[in-house]
């Protein structure tokens, strides 16, 4: 920001992908919101039916380690029966849990943090990234709570020029884990209802690369 604007350059290259052929954005709209008492539940439900349908082949990504122990416990039983193996992001280091989920092509994975960005897993080994909810920040975090303080002191709205912003950006992240080269195809899907029941779930769609959506 301190450098004159006569002393830069820059241009936005096109992704080398094609996002519309190659990916799949689906948002379901039959669950309870994410607060709702009854989330975990009916997430429950509707992830075994997605991984039966991919055969596994997905990332879950979580946004909270409780959510994540809660699903992994419960499914994991269910979808070893139908030979699906499913990897929690405790039981080993990145690296490792990588590697067995690559060289098992009917594995799923539930993460959270560290496996949004950094990480590249090519080919029939991810078809599917999962979204539980859309990844906001829980706003008792005390960094997080005096940056949003000082937008509201300010007289700014703190969800919508931080917490919002905040969030689209690790979506963007963790949507750029699906496609990793010009053969992969894949779908992402979404069971968060606010990407089409709340004013703001525009802007994440908005930040994606033209996709075809259903909802």
């Amino acid at each position: 920001d301190l450098i004159g604007a006569q002393r830069l350059d820059s241009v936005q290259l096109d992704s080398p992908f094609d996002f519309e052929r190659q990916a799949l954005i689906a948002i379901a709209t039959d669950l309870p919101e994410p607060n709702a008492g009854d989330f975990p539940e009916a997430l429950k439900e509707k992830l075994l039916a997605t991984l039966r349908l991919t055969n596994g082949r997905a990332f879950i990504l979580f946004t909270a380690y409780s959510l994540l122990n809660r699903m992994h416990q419960e499914l994991a039983p269910e979808l070893a029966q139908i030979g699906i193996a499913a990897y929690n992001q405790g039981i080993d280091n990145r690296t490792r849990l990588l590697e067995k989920f690559r060289s098992d092509l009917n594995s799923v994975l539930f993460a959270t943090e560290s496996f949004w960005q950094g990480v590249d897993v090519r080919g029939e080994a991810l078809q599917s990234v999962i979204f539980p909810r859309l990844p906001f920040k829980v706003p008792s975090e005390p960094l997080l709570e005096a940056r949003l303080e000082a937008i509201e002191r300010n007289g700014g709205n703190s969800f919508m020029e931080y917490s919002v912003p905040q969030a689209v950006i690790k979506f963007k992240q963790g949507f750029g884990r699906l496609i990793r080269s010009k053969s992969d195809f894949g779908a992402i899907v979404i069971f968060d209802r606010r990407m089409v029941t709340k004013f703001y779930g525009r802007l994440f769609l908005q930040s994606l690369p033209r996709c075809r959506v259903v909802s």
